[in-house]
């Protein structure tokens, strides 16, 4: 779930009073009480507010690594499905989601395309098996206010060996969240291997790069 401009003028103050709370998010439970209250109206505050363009990305991304899309995919922080839904556009017919807001879930759940949908915390061990997939996405939870970087063990764990990751960082929290470190520690260790690394635009009119769109291998 990524985060734009709170002061944004394409959005109504309700709104940016909700991207405001993200960004000050400290805790689970303000992070869940926030996205209780989004739920609903998070498409359209992302894509039609602010062009949100990062699902889009991300997916074209991943699916350029996987010729076979038979596999399970894990999306990682999937919120009310916009990844799943661009996935499954290209062909990808078992998505599991993972997410730490039921609320955000019931909307993925109604708008379909996943097998399954896991309430659960990135924080925390997954309730998921050693090397169950085949490949994982992740766009717009490695940002402000989310998870760090202490998470990528996990989806590594739950990965099977040769399985591609491709995801999103904000750019402002690549390094000082611990990303930028965390990958090249689990590379040096042999564990993954970083496929591509680039700066990208999150959302269709930012003015400039504000995001890390990164790929990387499960060894």
């Amino acid at each position: 779930m990524s985060l734009a401009d709170p002061s944004s003028p394409a959005l109504p103050h309700s709104e940016q009073e909700l991207l405001r709370r993200a960004y000050a998010l400290s805790s689970d439970e303000e992070s869940q009480a926030l996205y209780r209250d989004w739920a609903t109206t998070y498409d359209d505050t992302m894509l039609g507010g602010l062009q949100y363009q990062s699902p889009r990305l991300v997916a074209e991304r991943l699916a350029a690594l996987l010729d076979a899309r038979q596999g399970a995919v894990l999306d990682i922080g999937c919120g009310t499905g916009l990844v799943g839904r661009e996935l499954a556009a290209r062909g990808f017919g078992t998505i599991d989601g993972i997410d730490i807001s039921p609320e955000m879930m019931t909307v993925a759940r109604q708008k379909g395309g996943y097998r399954e949908l896991i309430c659960a915390d990135l924080n925390a061990r997954l309730p998921l098996a050693d090397a169950s997939y085949s490949a994982a996405i992740c766009c717009g939870t490695f940002t402000s206010g989310h998870v760090r970087a202490h998470c990528i063990d996990e989806i590594l764990r739950v990965l099977a060996p040769g399985a591609p990751f491709a995801f999103t960082v904000k750019l402002q929290v690549w390094e000082s969240f611990g990303f930028k470190d965390a990958l090249a520690r689990f590379e040096a260790r042999g564990l993954l291997k970083a496929l591509r690394y680039d700066t990208g635009c999150l959302y269709a009119n930012s003015a400039e790069p504000d995001g890390m769109f990164c790929s990387i291998q499960r060894l």
